[in-house]
Parts: C-alpha cells; structure tokens; sequence
C-alpha cells in the first residue's frame, strides 16, 4: 500500500486507541493489511512527529497537533479518564492557565505543549506537578482549551 495511506492509518491508531510501543502499533498496522518492517515504522513516527506521553499505566503515542487532521480523517480522540494521561486539572486566571497533573507528570507534558502548541500559547512553566501556561490575550479561555485537547485528547471528558 502507499506511504500517504501507511500513514493515515497510523495517525488514525495513534488517535483512536492507546498504543504504547512500536511493537504494538506494528501488530495492529499488519493485521489492518499493511505489510510494514519495524525500520520503516520508526522513519513513519519520526517523520510524523510522534511523541510519547506519558499516562498512569505508562506511555501512549501522542501524535502534534499540527500533524492531526481530523476534518480528514474518520477517526476522533477516545475518550478516555484524564487522570489516564496524567492531567488531573485545568483552570483560568487572566493570561494563565494552571495545569495540575499527577506528581512527576508535568515536564513531560509541557514538554509536550511547548512543542506542539502554536502562538495562542507563549510558553510554559512545569513543577513536580503542575504547569503554568503563559497564553495569549487575544486567545479566549475556549481556544485554549480546544488546543489543549488538541494536544491531549483524554481532555475532552469533564475538565
């Protein structure tokens, strides 16, 4: 099969099921029919920009918000407990959002915001567990937490 639709599938596993190693997205690629080596899976996520982030069981891939397209693509975000990938909450005060995780959780995750995010966030502050964001005041509190989703889609349950 073509690379672009190697690739589709990828991002649509990536986004529709927790998959934490190579391993297990090659198993899931070659029973989906894709006929893929463990070399050209790893050129595929670097060259996706996969991410692994890390959740209460482990690691998940994480694909940037800049690589998902989901007007094109069937597959959305499951949804999935937040504490699943180590958010536990989000709040709002004027310029700054306050992200607390569980301990040890938040430089990887801001990590994962510094990198993925556009302007709308300037930049982040992480502790043990917690995670200050610097955000753009032309951004409403909503766009934030649309990018935020964006980045970690087990957000969309009830933070």
């Amino acid at each position: 099969m073509a690379k672009k639709e190697r690739l589709d599938k990828i991002k649509e596993i990536i986004v529709s099921f927790t998959i934490g190693s190579q391993e297990e997205l090659l198993n899931v690629l070659q029973s989906s029919g894709f006929d893929v080596t463990q070399a050209t899976l790893s050129r595929d996520l670097k060259q996706l920009k996969v991410s692994k982030v890390p959740t209460a069981n482990g690691y998940r891939y994480s694909l940037s918000s800049k690589v998902i397209d989901y007007g094109r693509s069937k597959a959305m975000p499951s949804k999935t407990s937040v504490s699943q990938g180590g958010i536990l909450s989000v709040a709002f005060s004027g310029t700054l959002a306050i992200i607390k995780t569980h301990p040890g959780y938040a430089s990887a995750l801001a990590w994962s915001i510094d990198n993925y995010a556009d302007e709308r966030i300037l930049g982040t502050i992480a502790g043990d567990d917690t995670i200050f964001l610097a955000i753009n005041e032309k951004n409403s509190r909503k766009e934030i937490m649309g990018l935020l989703i964006e980045i970690f889609p087990e957000l969309q349950t009830d933070i």
